[in-house]
């Protein structure tokens, strides 16, 4: 089922948001200090006329007119000088000819790891992203593969691109003035995979202001450039770099052999690394004892309710995305992964099934030290008008399994809680596609 064309249509019947669906509240649920769980606000006076219109909880439109007029005298220079991040952005229009450059925030004191947002509604994420500066500059993707004379890194890259990868390295801010060929344009972009995007503008010239901060562990693997991109993500890992941080390398064409580095667009750079970074936990998972319990993890951030069931077994792994939309019309995908691991793209559901099954192997790891039959139901309820990317996806599954989990004794108690107490959707609309579900085993009664 198409769910974008599903989606773009029940918009265009002008679905009012404060009829509910499958028992909907008419408001987002509250959470114990009496605000939105979901982290959105749904006054009717904040919204501008367009988006009166179509239907949306949030607007992102005034919050961006606001954020327009404070930073008008800052952005109408073509010289922006402050920290990067530090980060590196990179497109994947007109591959393997792509738009690559640094961030530059305006604001030191924002952080720019997702996992450091959680908890923020929709208009601190537009805010703070708005507060970061893209330079553009276009060249091939190979030009991470070319080595420069005298830099022991990639020859003949220009000094642009090095600089970047330096500061892509750097474990702390590092100050850059940039020059672009003219003044940044101030216009959100929303991604299902990347974090919303800010003002840009083509780089005419750039430079670090101060040395990076760089670790020796990934100096080290960089300078080597014997190291696959695979085995340098797993040992820089094991070092405890998170997802975050090997996200930045990988796009900015610093890992792997030196002859086969390319910069990698940064939303191919997420999927990539979560799906590398969930294969080297369960090699580890299949190693541990088997759960012997039926768990039930939840959390909801963002009008993304997740609840993971965890089974009793070997590591087995299936995901439910279920999109609802207006008046109860809703779009269900599902995607499945046995024991032995899945070598095809999960192409119904993109970057959100890796992103949540590495959170359910960190939780299975670290938390419940078990392996085990893992099942996700995601539920995106209409209010979740504006992707943010997929990082909310794995912070809901890795604050589920900060929570206490609901213990059953059985499998059918626990899909007749998940039926009753959790799910907004008839729990039929999950069993019809499900493969672990119409499973018959022992344990489970």
């Amino acid at each position: 089922m198409d769910v974008g064309r599903l989606w773009a249509e029940s918009i265009k019947k002008g679905y009012k948001r404060e009829q509910g669906a499958y028992g909907m509240p008419k408001t987002a649920p509250r959470g114990a200090d009496g605000g939105s769980s979901t982290g959105i606000s749904s006054h009717a006076d904040d919204l501008c006329p367009s988006c009166k219109r179509n239907g949306r909880v949030f607007c992102p439109h005034k919050p961006l007119l606001a954020i327009k007029s404070e930073l008008a005298q800052v952005l109408s220079k073509q010289e922006v000088f402050g920290p990067s991040p530090p980060n590196v952005f990179v497109g994947h229009f007109g591959y393997p000819q792509v738009l690559w450059g640094p961030m530059v925030s305006l604001s030191e004191s924002l952080p720019d790891n997702p996992r450091d947002w959680y908890g923020w509604n929709f208009e601190q994420i537009v805010r703070a992203r708005s507060m970061q500066v893209r330079g553009k500059k276009e060249g091939a993707v190979s030009l991470a593969s070319q080595k420069s004379p005298g830099l022991g890194r990639q020859p003949e890259v220009s000094r642009m691109l090095s600089d970047v990868q330096e500061a892509a390295m750097s474990v702390k801010p590092v100050d850059m003035e940039i020059k672009f060929t003219k003044v940044p344009t101030l216009e959100i972009e929303f991604n299902s995979i990347h974090q919303p995007m800010g003002a840009s503008a083509p780089i005419e010239k750039l430079r670090v202001a101060e040395n990076s901060k760089i670790p020796k562990k990934v100096d080290s693997i960089v300078d080597d450039g014997s190291v696959k991109a695979a085995d340098a993500l797993r040992i820089l890992s094991s070092s405890g770099f998170d997802e975050h941080y090997l996200t930045k390398l990988l796009s900015a064409g610093i890992l792997g052999r030196e002859e086969h580095r390319k910069l990698t667009p940064t939303k191919w750079a997420i999927t990539a690394t979560d799906d590398m970074l969930a294969k080297q936990h369960m090699e580890k998972l299949r190693q541990m004892k088997q759960s012997s319990q039926f768990l039930l993890y939840s959390n909801e951030y963002l009008a993304n309710k997740f609840d993971i069931l965890d089974l009793p077994g070997a590591w087995e792994y299936e995901g439910f995305e279920a999109w609802l939309g207006p008046s109860g019309t809703f779009a269900v995908s599902e995607e499945y992964e046995p024991h032995s691991g899945r070598s095809d793209y999960a192409q119904k559901q993109g970057g959100g099934y890796y992103a949540a099954r590495l959170g359910v192997c960190e939780g299975l790891l670290h938390v419940q030290k078990r392996q085990a039959r893992s099942i996700v139901f995601r539920e995106i309820l209409p209010e979740y008008d504006l992707p943010v990317g997929v990082w909310e996806i794995r912070e809901n599954v890795r604050h589920a399994f900060q929570n206490k989990p609901e213990k059953f004794t059985s499998l059918q108690e626990a899909l007749s809680f998940l039926s009753h107490s959790r799910l907004r959707l008839p729990l039929s609309a999950y069993l019809e596609k499900s493969r672990m579900l119409s499973q018959t085993r022992l344990p489970d009664f």
